[in-house]
């Protein structure tokens, strides 16, 4: 069981690689369908992995938790949020990857996330290029905030009722 987990935590990683390569931008929406916020988000990384089985013992789908960061999260805990993910819907991929996908929480949040399209949206591009030297010029800070906000988001995943 241990390695199938580890297998469909490493899937869908892949699946969201080109948006932590090439920047993303994702809405956050409530039960109520309004729109909460929008942000340019630095990484996402699935931290747990909840598989689900039919009664033939064949796996049908997986909850999973999401860590999300924003940019900027090293100016507080408030820019980095663990989600339990209970639905994927997925509006366009390219080569085994998600370009635009929605996803819904335990809570009825949806998060429209999509890759940036650098033509039509040069201000994300451009913010998202002076975040990543940002973050490339200052890299032993972010070393240490990446792996404790890590283990604190992974426990948060882990207590997860």
């Amino acid at each position: 069981m241990k390695a199938f987990i580890e297998g469909e935590k490493k899937r869908l990683q892949g699946l969201l690689r080109l948006f932590n390569e090439l920047g993303s931008r994702m809405a956050v929406f409530g039960e109520d369908k309004v729109r909460l916020f929008d942000e340019l988000v630095d990484s996402v990384v699935v931290t747990r992995i909840a598989p689900h089985f039919n009664a033939q013992g064949n796996h049908t789908h997986s909850d999973f938790w999401l860590l999300w960061k924003s940019v900027g999260y090293n100016n507080g805990w408030q820019y980095a949020h663990t989600v339990k993910i209970v639905q994927v819907s997925v509006l366009d991929t390219l080569e085994n990857c998600w370009l635009i996908v929605e996803l819904t929480d335990d809570r009825g949040r949806r998060f429209h996330v999509e890759l940036i399209e650098p033509i039509s949206e040069s201000d994300y591009a451009r913010d998202w290029r002076e975040w990543q030297k940002y973050k490339a010029e200052n890299a032993a800070m972010f070393a240490r905030i990446d792996a404790e906000m890590l283990q604190e988001h992974l426990q948060i995943a882990e207590e997860w009722a």
